[in-house]
């Protein structure tokens, strides 16, 4: 079931679980991108005497774009198709849009993973803090494209309580008196 996020007020979620959200990310597009760089590496010693082996954009090399393009896919990519990435599915997570019913745009998407992350770790993580100063708990990407990260699903949590077994006399010796007894049920063989 979907959450209707006109109705329901959504439970924005907090700087260190989004934080905590990004590690485990972040684990997962390194070990990802150690695959990429060995194939890359491979496919550089061949190109390397053309254009292609040296600088192609400033000081970057085809190795780097490529490199590059393949960390933020894997955020792209995750987010739009299902509103969460890996880490944001393990601590209950969504990226949901403020407008549009919660309904991310292939824009809002781009622009919050490449140019909005890009802005909030320009001035050491700065806007990446933002998210424990604001009131809806936003970081700097999440303002530029109106997006809110938020509590993927509210979990009822329904304590459940054991009846205290009545002991006989002298508290904790003796057999369970009462309706707690163990019997055999109705219609069941019995031994004799």
């Amino acid at each position: 079931m979907q959450r209707d996020y006109n109705r329901e007020p959504a439970e924005y979620a907090g700087f260190w679980v989004r934080l905590g959200a990004y590690a485990i990310d972040s684990i997962i597009v390194a070990l990802g991108l150690a695959v990429v760089k060995i194939v890359m590496s491979g496919i550089m010693t061949l190109v390397d005497r053309t254009f292609l082996g040296g600088a192609l954009l400033f000081s970057f090399t085809l190795k780097d774009i490529i490199v590059y393009i393949c960390g933020v896919l894997y955020f792209i990519l995750c987010t739009y198709y299902t509103g969460t990435t890996v880490g944001k599915r393990l601590m209950n997570l969504r990226v949901a849009s403020a407008t549009n019913d919660g309904k991310l745009t292939f824009f809002q998407v781009l622009y919050r993973e490449t140019v909005g992350r890009f802005l909030s770790g320009f001035v050491v993580g700065t806007g990446y803090l933002l998210a424990g100063l604001d009131r809806e708990k936003r970081g700097l990407h999440d303002i530029l494209c109106d997006t809110r990260v938020i509590y993927a699903k509210k979990i009822k949590v329904y304590p459940q309580y054991q009846n205290p077994v009545p002991y006989g006399p002298g508290f904790g010796q003796g057999v369970p008196t009462g309706p707690y007894n163990v019997a055999e049920p109705k219609g069941a063989p019995q031994e004799k």
